[in-house]
């Protein structure tokens, strides 16, 4: 059993949403729930996380889980023990799977377990994948059981965190970065990039981002 793991982030994966952990030569994915990427994203930095080089080093607490219906273990990483323990209370209520926590879990635990304990439908409903009567669930089974995640004090990130937002952010750094290890001034890249993806929206990956910047520089 894996309860905790502390190695350097290798690469992000914000369509799993995953992180890759490399410790000591081994590569681990772990899923993220998405009211932690901002916080991890941040911890990473700006650097290129393209699984070749790690990045910096990170410590998580880990939910493990494998089954006979699901013999492929599924490692779940936090930063704080409470959302741990929030965690499997949270996969306890039927219909809530390990995989499906990760994506509804897009605001913080203590906003989650406070919208439990005061009968908050309407903050539950809008968590990606519960819906009403996935909230009505969430209540009858919880409802008492996480006064003390309710008093968490964790990133309290009441507004649900948007993935393409952070993807689309992670792109430009990781392009920016590409431009720079070319012998290219960072501030300069990084405005490249921005100018490039300001006039083209269309430039969706680090590849098409860094072709046209370069490109632009070559026609100067």
């Amino acid at each position: 059993m894996i309860t905790h793991l502390r190695g350097a982030i290798a690469r992000l994966d914000i369509s799993g949403p995953a992180i890759e952990l490399d410790v000591a030569g081994v590569r681990y994915e772990v899923l993220l729930p998405l009211f932690l990427w901002p916080e991890v994203q941040a911890l990473a930095g700006e650097g290129i996380l393209d699984g070749e080089v790690a990045g910096p080093e990170i410590g998580m607490h880990i939910f493990y889980s494998a089954s006979t219906n699901q013999p492929v273990p599924v490692l779940v990483g936090f930063l704080r023990r409470p959302e741990r323990d929030f965690f499997r209370k949270f996969i306890s209520v039927e219909g809530i799977g390990p995989a499906k926590a990760v994506k509804a879990m897009n605001v913080s635990v203590s906003t989650i377990a406070r919208a439990i304990e005061q009968e908050d439908r309407a903050t539950l409903t809008r968590l990606p994948g519960i819906g009403a009567r996935g909230a009505d669930k969430i209540i009858a089974t919880l409802r008492g059981k996480v006064v003390a995640e309710a008093a968490l004090q964790d990133a309290g990130l009441a507004r649900p965190v948007d993935a393409t937002r952070l993807d689309s952010n992670r792109v430009v750094a990781d392009a920016a970065e590409t431009i720079a290890a070319l012998g290219y001034p960072r501030g300069d890249a990084r405005r490249w990039v921005e100018d490039a993806r300001a006039a083209d929206p269309s430039l969706q990956t680090v590849e098409e981002l860094t072709l046209a910047v370069l490109r632009g520089r070559d026609n100067r």
